[in-house]
């Protein structure tokens, strides 16, 4: 018998009737007196393992207290009770729930930390956090932080990429919990608890890019069906926005012109959680070339400053602020049978077929609107520093996450008109 156990088993040996043992992994309190009834009770939330055996002789003690008060009458579930609203009983895990520390992480997160937005902690950490929270408050509650991430990732078995994030914010809540609450290590979750319980990340697909006549045709049908997400294609094409960032637009004078005349589109969207942040930013056009091999581009910024540039409405008469969910959702809306809704989800549908069945698939998204301007920039030579700029981000999330060429862009490149020669 290990030392810690026996000092914990040792605590009730001088008390008649009173002894200390093991109940499924939980400190049990049991006694046993003549003539009486046996009763037997768990200690709050305690595992019989030497992290918990302070907590433990605390809180027994505590409770044999209540009882030799009350000269054996009351019962030890009814001791355990008053013993409970003491004040002096200060065991972490009773005075500070797991929601507690929950709710203590977003004011870190939120308020203290400024990390994350609100709309980031609802709909990426709190799903997290309150499953984790129901698990570790029903009966059998799991015994250490492996247990815990294999019973929260049950929630999300088909979909590997929310398990792949419950193992990064579970494994981040519980270093705040053992740092800030002092709950036991073995509470934490490692990288190798991971590895062994969240499948790994399938190979990442190939974005598509769309080629310049297939963007040009595509608008035109949407144009003729709804002029207002007309526009919203064009600010995507021209200035490689992300969609949550049109509702963050104003024109604004051009701080590289000179003359004071030139006006540019300024974008104000600032994020503060993820890998690294976005910063506000003055945004420059790229242009698309025609069948003639032309520039040519859109007087978006003209339009908006003079209020002629159509976009959807929100219910208050502002900008709808749009994403790339419901854009995808826009893009992709079916009638009663099933089938794409109208002529712009057809060619929609269309085009991410036609990517889809290349010989190496590729995945069209509302993402691949920046991709092509990315794709773009590169193309006209310019440099990768003012790419990433007028992307708002860094230059190693630009390398691992955008595509910078395509196959017709190589063909061009070593397009060069030589003699044939024979093979003799």
């Amino acid at each position: 018998m290990p030392l810690w156990e026996m000092r914990l088993v040792s605590i009730t040996a001088k008390w008649i009737g009173w002894s200390i043992t093991n109940d499924k992994g939980y400190v049990c309190i049991r006694l046993r007196v003549s003539g009486q009834p046996a009763q037997q009770i768990n200690l709050p939330k305690l595992r019989y393992r030497e992290e918990d055996e302070e907590a433990a002789i605390t809180w027994t003690r505590k409770l044999y207290k209540v009882w030799e008060k009350a000269n054996g009458e009351r019962t030890l579930k009814d001791c355990l009770k008053e013993a409970k609203g003491s004040s002096d009983v200060l065991h972490a895990k009773e005075v500070v729930t797991w929601a507690d520390i929950a709710a203590a992480m977003k004011e870190s997160k939120i308020e203290n930390g400024r990390k994350i937005s609100p709309q980031t902690w609802k709909t990426n950490w709190k799903p997290i956090l309150d499953e984790a929270v129901r698990v570790l408050g029903r009966k059998n509650v799991p015994a250490d932080g492996y247990e815990l991430l294999r019973a929260v990732i049950k929630n999300w078995k088909h979909a590997p990429a929310t398990q792949r994030e419950c193992g990064r914010y579970l494994a981040r809540w519980m270093e705040f919990a053992v740092r800030r609450f002092k709950v036991p290590r073995s509470w934490l979750i490692t990288k190798a608890d991971r590895d062994e319980l969240i499948p790994k990340k399938k190979r990442v697909r190939k974005k598509a890019v769309l080629d310049e006549s297939e963007i040009m045709d595509f608008i035109k049908i949407v144009q003729k069906q709804n002029p207002a997400y007309a526009n919203v294609f064009r600010l995507l094409t021209q200035f490689g926005l992300r969609p949550g960032e049109l509702a963050y637009l104003s024109v604004e004078p051009d701080p590289a012109d000179s003359t004071g005349k030139r006006n540019v589109f300024y974008c104000s969207y600032e994020k503060t959680g993820g890998v690294e942040p976005t910063r506000p930013r003055y945004l420059r056009a790229m242009y698309l070339r025609n069948e003639r091999d032309e520039p040519i581009q859109w007087p978006l910024v003209e339009a908006w400053a003079d209020g002629t540039l159509e976009l959807p409405k929100s219910k208050d008469g502002g900008i709808r602020k749009l994403s790339g969910l419901s854009l995808n959702t826009y893009l992709h809306r079916k009638n009663n049978k099933g089938e794409p809704s109208g002529p712009i989800q057809r060619e929609w549908l269309r085009l991410v077929n036609k990517y889809a069945e290349k010989q190496v698939p590729e995945w069209l998204r509302v993402y691949s609107f920046r991709d092509t301007f990315s794709v773009r920039c590169h193309r006209e030579g310019l440099d990768e520093n003012s790419i990433c700029t007028a992307l708002g981000h860094s230059k190693s999330v630009h390398q691992r996450s955008y595509r910078t060429i395509t196959d017709s862009i190589v063909a061009r490149a070593f397009d060069r008109s030589a003699t044939v020669i024979p093979l003799e």
